[in-house]
């Protein structure tokens, strides 16, 4: 296997990982995490999220080294003065970018955003992937690293992983919204999917794998495949994170669309009419 191939290997395996399986709004941050220290090296890891209405950053870190609470605390202070820890996603396009693209290692030094929040905690380059996500909010993973700054190569990595993570999140948080929201087969099936589709495409919301849907619903892989193929053509969609996203979506529609009705302890929903 050559150079090129086992780098796509890599990538790949660390995707299946990142897409398998249980993931969810309180273990997406965990699976950035593994995801990126599985292709590129670093000292700490962290994802910052910037609420555009109050400006407020909050962060979680893969560790807490010591110092690093009033590392950070100064971080939200001196943030704003440079154009690489401003959060703003134009930056590059927005593509992956480090801190070191603007500034000389002797020019970095004299920053005071140097002297507070890196020097400290002995780092010597910040990497910021920016994750599209909701108009109101601003999502950056952050890759610190001692030593070496973020050459070239790592960065274009980092940006194949970018639409992946902007998928993941938005997958996260749907799965969690399924989980907490009263979904039901029925649902789908009033739109024209047919019952087994909506028994498939109900239990791809609970973050269940083929094999899971399989032993669930008493059929087939092979079946589970072959209806998820029918869905994605229904909804226009290619691959099981859009149709999964699309389909949380779907129901949240026809639930706000629908009109409950309750009486002799039978809760019954009616579609509006058109």
């Amino acid at each position: 296997m050559d150079r090129e191939a086992r780098a796509t290997h890599k990538l790949n395996a660390a995707l299946a990982e990142f897409y398998s399986p249980g993931l969810a709004a309180d273990t997406f941050v965990d699976r950035a995490f593994a995801l990126a220290s599985r292709l590129v090296s670093s000292s700490l890891n962290t994802v910052g999220v910037l609420g555009r209405d109050k400006g407020a950053l909050s962060a979680n870190f893969d560790h807490t080294p010591p110092g690093l609470e009033d590392a950070f605390t100064a971080f939200g202070v001196h943030m704003g003065k440079y154009t690489p820890f401003r959060f703003d996603p134009t930056v590059n396009d927005g593509k992956p970018f480090s801190a070191r693209d603007f500034f000389s290692r002797s020019a970095f030094d004299d920053l005071d955003i140097y002297q507070e929040v890196y020097r400290p905690l002995g780092l010597a380059d910040h990497c910021f992937v920016h994750v599209p996500t909701a108009p109101d909010t601003v999502v950056f993973l952050g890759l610190l690293r001692d030593g070496r700054p973020f050459d070239r190569a790592e960065k274009e990595l980092l940006g194949l992983i970018q639409p992946h993570l902007s998928n993941g999140r938005k997958l996260a948080l749907a799965v969690t919204a399924a989980e907490n929201a009263p979904l039901a087969p029925e649902l789908f099936a009033a739109v024209g999917f047919t019952p087994r589709e909506s028994d498939v495409l109900y239990w791809l919301t609970r973050g269940k794998s083929n094999d899971e849907i399989a032993k669930i619903l008493r059929m087939r892989a092979d079946s589970v495949s072959r209806h998820l193929h029918t869905i994605y053509e229904k909804m226009g969609v290619e691959h099981r994170v859009a149709a999964t996203i699309g389909a949380v979506e779907l129901a949240r529609k026809l639930r706000a669309e629908s009109l409950s009705v309750r009486g002799g302890g039978i809760l019954l929903t009616v579609p509006r009419a058109r």
